[in-house]
């Protein structure tokens, strides 16, 4: 018996980029360019200073250097020293980070989350 996959089709990242649903992390550039990072791919968006401000005051990223954030969303876990984003299609991306650094994002995951990672 043939079996038809009748699920919906899947949303095109770069058609439809949400930073908070499809973003790891991202890295502030000049000019309003922000470098958006995701499961397997990059992309660079020009955002209004408003537009910036509202991404950069979300409590779903967290500043881990004047111009880097993290999602806290998208983290699965964290161990040796780096920040894992697990993926089932591409597995697992990392970012290295410090011992202080892994404990401060640790609590806002448990903050925000309200789960242990």
């Amino acid at each position: 018996m043939l079996q038809i996959n009748s699920a919906a089709p899947s949303r095109n990242v770069y058609e439809e980029f949400n930073p908070k649903l499809d973003a790891y992390y991202f890295k502030v550039g000049d000019y309003g360019l922000i470098s958006f990072h995701g499961r397997n791919y990059t992309i660079k968006k020009r955002m209004s200073s408003e537009e910036k401000a509202t991404l950069l005051s979300d409590s779903s990223f967290f500043r881990l250097t004047s111009n880097f954030y993290v999602n806290l969303d998208k983290i699965t876990h964290i161990e040796n020293q780096a920040i894992y984003f697990k993926d089932k299609i591409s597995g697992d991306k990392c970012i290295p980070v410090s011992r202080r650094t892994q404990e401060l994002v640790r609590r806002m995951v448990i903050k925000l989350n309200h789960i242990a990672i």
